[in-house]
């Protein structure tokens, strides 16, 4: 089965400056890979290359294309959760007016997704009222709104409480057992990655390593990525 996500020998560079090199790495229908490394470390530019907004060298495909040709179609086949929307917060929308822009289709049960992430009751609210968790959680179900083959998240948790974020990585654990679908995350949360990933990618500007959760979440390999130690719960998988 031909990978979601192929990237060999990515090289991107930022205002004269290398941010990635040689970097290379593979999403799988149906696994989870965490991509964990220190702030600045080119996370969050691999993603914007992969949804097309970045200029890059090297190979990249994303559902079998390059980034830049991909189709709407494609698109709607890939889901999307950034640290942040970033809009003006105090335009004069309610939640259900945001989410129905987002995903473009007037006719999308909006009920429903949120109830996948514990925020139907948002729907009628003001958008300036919602807290930064909660519009995260619209995020989220908008993203997962069109069942998605490839699922990118940077930092998808950040603002939520503990339990809506134990509902969201099941669900999306669920997704990837069940319908096979890829997922590809950031996270700083070692607990999280050691227990929802099924393999780890861990960079710094460069490859560093790559590894199941149990062979990367290792004290000196994480010592030598951060620069200090770091401690981390070990899930098991069973």
């Amino acid at each position: 089965m031909s990978p979601l996500v192929a990237v060999s020998e990515l090289e991107v560079s930022l205002g004269g400056r290398a941010v990635l090199s040689g970097v290379s790495m593979e999403v799988a229908p149906g696994e989870t890979v965490a991509l964990i490394g220190p702030n600045g470390a080119g996370k969050t530019t691999l993603l914007r290359v992969l949804l097309g907004l970045l200029p890059y060298e090297g190979r990249v495909l994303v559902l079998g294309k390059p980034p830049e040709r991909l189709s709407r179609a494609d698109r709607r086949q890939i889901g999307y959760v950034p640290q942040a929307l970033q809009f003006d917060r105090t335009m004069p929308l309610l939640t259900r007016e945001l989410l129905g822009a987002m995903l473009g289709d007037a006719h999308a049960p909006l009920e429903r997704l949120l109830q996948t992430v514990d925020a139907a009751h948002l729907l009628q609210k003001p958008v300036r009222t919602l807290s930064g968790g909660e519009l995260q959680r619209v995020v989220i179900a908008a993203a997962l709104a069109h069942q998605p083959r490839l699922l990118l998240l940077d930092e998808p948790a950040t603002g939520i409480d503990v339990g809506v974020q134990v509902q969201f990585y099941d669900l999306i654990e669920q997704l990837r057992t069940e319908q096979g679908m890829g997922v590809l995350i950031v996270s700083h949360d070692l607990s999280v990655v050691s227990r929802y990933a099924t393999r780890v990618v861990c960079i710094h500007h460069r490859l560093v390593c790559t590894g199941t959760p149990e062979e990367v979440l290792q004290m000196p390999i994480l010592e030598s990525l951060y620069g200090h130690p770091v401690g981390v719960y070990q899930h098991r998988h069973d």
